[in-house]
C-alpha cells in the first residue's frame, strides 16, 4: 500500500506498532480479504481512510478498490482468538501451545495474607497469547529479593483462565498543560471502546488541577456513540492527578457491578503537582479497599515513574511507559489490559509480606522454555512512607501578574476548609517568578502572588496565623530555559508547604551544592546510602544554574537543627537548613 499525504507529519496503519512518513508505503500479506485503517496526523488534526485488500482465487477477477474516506464508524479488527503474523509487543491474537514464548507479563496481582496470585499473559513474538500451556511444557519459578535475604519458589503450577462476564472500566485522562499533544489519544480511547464486548461498561473523566467527570458509567454501545466526535477543552493548568484518581475511585465504586471485572485506566503525561491535600497513599488505600486495580499509561517523560510504579503495583495493576512519538500504542495497551482481565494464567505462591525486612522487595517471575529464559518483575510490599512530592502548587500565573485565575478557586477553597477544620495546621506559601524583569521586580511579583493566595485563604475564614508567606523570585525556576509556554507558566507559581508534623515534613537540609546534574545524582545516591531521604533541585545564583542536594523528612526546627549538627560533626561538611 502506497500513499502521499500533503502536510502530514506522520501516518499510522492500524495494527502496526510504528509510524510511517507522509509519503511512504507498507507491505501487507493478509491470508484473507482484510480492511486496513490508515490515519494521517498533522498537529491536532487527523484524517482517516479505509483500504481494502481483497484476497481471491486466481481464476476470480477483482476490481481494485481505492481508499475510501472514513466518514462512518471506524472498524478495527482485533484478532483476539486467531493467530497474528505481524510482530507485536502487545496482545494481538491467540495461538496454540506449539508457539515459542518470547514475553511473559505480570498483568494483575492480588494478595491474601502470605499468598500471592499473579495473573500473567505469555506471548509469542507476534503478540499472540499462547493457549494450552501447563507445568509440563514450561518451567516457572519466582524469586523475592528482600533487604538481607532472598526467597525462591520453583516448579510453580499454572492455571489457564478464560471468562467473559464483562468489565467495568473507568478511564481517567490527563488534560493538564503538560498533555498539550493529547488529542490523538482520544481516538485511541474511542477505538478501544468500540473493540469491547456489549457486556462491558465505561466511564470517562479528565483532569488538570480540577477533576471533571464527562461520561458516567454506561454500556459500551452508549459510551461509543456519545464519545464519538467529542473534543476535550484545550489542555491547561496544573496536574491534580492524586485528587482526580481518588475522586474517581469514590464515584466509580458506587456504580460498579459485583459480577464484573473492574479496572481504572489512568492515561497521564505528568506527575502530580497540585493535589494539595491528597497523596498517593489516599489512592492506594482506596483502591485496595475497593479491590480495584489501577493500570497506568504514562506518556512522555514529565513524570516520576517510581511513584506511578508503586501506585500500580500496590493496587494490583501495571505501569506502561510510552514515548510521546509512540502514543498510538496506548490503544494496543488498553486492549491488552482488557484481554488479560478475561484471559490469563493464574499462578499462586507463598511470599514474605514482612513490611520491615521485605519492604519494597522485588519479585521476579521466571519462565524457562527449552534453552530460553524470559521474566517479568513486580514490587512487593511497597512502602507508603517514602512518597515525597517534588513540589505542590496552589496556582500558576500570567506573566507579570499576581491575579489568581478563578479556575483555581475550588482547590483554594478545599485547602481553606482543611485549615479551618484543623486549626493546629500551618502552611507556608512560597511565591515564584519566571524571568519577567529585573531581579527586584521578580522578587516583588513573587511576593505579591504568595500574599494574594494568603488573602484569599484568610477571606475564606482561616486564621491568618496559620499561613506564612515567602518568596523566591526567579531563583528556583522549575525550568531554567523554558522550551514551551507551559514550562514558563509553571515557573510563575505559588507553592504550598505544610508546616505540621502530621502532614508532609517541611524542613530540609542542604548538604551539597554542585554544578552539574550528574554530580547532583551521584551526591544524592551517596546520601541515600547513608540512610537519609534525599533529592536534588536546580537553583539560580545570579544567572548561573546550580544543583542543591537536599535531605528531607524533618518534622520541626528542633529536629532539623539536631540532625544538621550531627552531619557537620560526622562528615566534616558545612550544611544549611530551611
Amino acid at each position: 500500500m502506497e500513499w502521499d499525504f500533503a502536510n502530514a507529519t506522520n501516518v499510522k496503519v492500524d495494527l502496526y506498532d510504528k509510524l510511517y512518513n507522509a509519503i511512504d508505503s507498507a507491505k501487507v500479506s493478509p491470508g484473507s480479504t482484510k480492511e486496513y485503517k490508515i490515519t494521517a496526523f498533522h498537529e491536532s488534526d487527523t484524517v482517516a481512510y479505509k483500504w481494502t485488500v481483497e484476497v481471491v482465487n486466481k481464476e476470480e477477477k477483482v476490481d481494485a478498490k481505492k481508499p475510501v474516506q472514513n466518514e462512518t464508524k471506524p472498524t478495527v479488527e482485533i484478532p483476539v482468538y486467531s493467530p497474528n503474523s505481524t510482530n507485536s509487543e502487545y496482545i494481538n491474537g491467540a495461538i496454540g501451545p506449539e508457539a515459542a514464548p518470547v514475553r511473559i507479563k505480570i498483568m494483575h496481582s492480588t494478595k491474601n495474607e502470605k499468598e500471592l496470585e499473579l495473573k500473567t499473559i505469555i506471548l509469542d513474538e507476534n503478540g499472540n497469547f499462547i493457549n494450552g500451556l501447563n507445568s509440563k511444557v514450561v518451567d516457572l519459578s519466582f524469586i523475592q529479593r528482600c533487604k538481607k535475604s532472598s526467597n525462591s519458589a520453583g516448579d510453580l503450577q499454572i492455571q489457564e483462565v478464560h471468562k467473559s462476564d464483562g468489565t467495568d472500566y473507568s478511564i481517567i485522562f490527563d488534560n493538564s498543560s503538560v498533555a498539550e499533544f493529547n488529542f490523538p489519544l482520544l481516538e485511541r480511547v474511542l477505538n478501544f471502546s468500540e473493540s469491547l464486548s456489549t457486556e462491558d461498561r465505561l466511564m470517562f473523566s479528565y483532569f488538570n488541577h480540577n477533576y471533571t467527570e464527562y461520561l458516567t458509567l454506561q454500556p459500551q454501545k452508549e459510551f461509543y456513540d456519545t464519545f464519538k466526535g467529542y473534543d476535550l477543552p484545550k489542555p491547561s493548568g496544573l496536574s491534580g492527578l492524586y485528587k482526580a484518581v481518588y475522586s474517581n475511585l469514590v464515584d466509580f465504586t458506587s456504580r460498579i457491578s459485583k459480577d464484573k471485572n473492574k479496572a481504572v485506566i489512568l492515561i497521564t503525561y505528568s506527575e502530580d503537582n497540585s493535589s494539595l491535600i491528597y497523596s498517593p497513599d489516599d489512592i492506594i488505600n482506596a483502591a485496595q479497599n475497593f479491590g480495584i486495580p489501577i493500570f497506568i499509561i504514562a506518556v512522555g517523560d514529565a513524570f516520576n515513574s517510581y511513584t506511578l510504579q508503586k501506585i500500580a503495583n500496590s493496587t494490583g495493576g501495571k505501569l506502561y511507559t510510552v514515548h510521546t512519538d509512540s502514543s498510538h500504542v496506548a490503544e494496543h495497551i488498553m486492549k491488552e489490559i482488557d484481554f488479560a482481565l478475561n484471559n490469563h494464567y493464574s499462578i499462586s505462591l507463598n511470599y514474605d509480606n514482612n513490611e520491615k525486612e521485605c519492604a519494597d522487595a522485588y519479585g521476579k517471575l521466571i519462565l524457562k522454555y527449552g534453552d530460553k529464559t524470559i521474566e517479568d518483575g513486580i514490587i512487593l510490599n511497597p512502602t507508603k512512607s517514602e512518597f515525597h512530592s517534588y513540589y505542590q502548587s496552589v496556582a500558576i500565573f500570567e506573566a507579570k501578574s499576581s491575579e489568581i485565575d478563578s479556575d483555581y478557586d475550588d482547590g483554594i477553597i478545599e485547602l481553606s476548609n482543611v485549615l479551618k477544620n484543623n486549626p493546629q495546621y500551618r502552611i507556608k506559601l512560597v511565591g515564584h517568578s519566571d524571568d519577567e524583569g529585573s531581579k527586584e521586580f521578580d522578587a516583588e511579583i513573587s511576593d505579591s502572588r504568595a500574599n494574594k493566595v494568603k488573602t484569599m485563604i484568610v477571606n475564606n475564614g482561616v486564621d491568618a496565623n496559620q499561613v506564612i508567606t515567602d518568596s523566591e523570585g526567579f531563583s528556583k525556576p522549575l525550568y531554567i530555559l523554558g522550551q514551551t509556554p507551559w514550562q514558563n507558566n509553571f515557573n510563575r507559581r505559588v507553592e504550598l508547604k505544610w508546616v505540621n508534623p502530621s502532614q508532609t515534613s517541611p524542613f530540609e537540609i542542604v548538604v551539597e551544592q554542585v554544578w552539574t546534574e550528574e554530580e547532583a545524582l551521584t551526591s544524592s545516591e551517596k546520601w541515600g546510602k547513608r540512610g537519609y531521604h534525599t533529592y536534588y533541585d536546580n537553583y539560580l545564583i545570579g544567572n548561573e544554574p546550580v544543583y542543591r542536594v537536599m535531605l528531607w523528612g524533618f518534622e520541626d526546627e528542633e529536629e532539623v537543627k539536631e540532625v544538621a549538627s550531627k552531619i557537620m560533626k560526622k562528615f566534616k561538611t558545612k550544611v544549611t537548613y530551611k
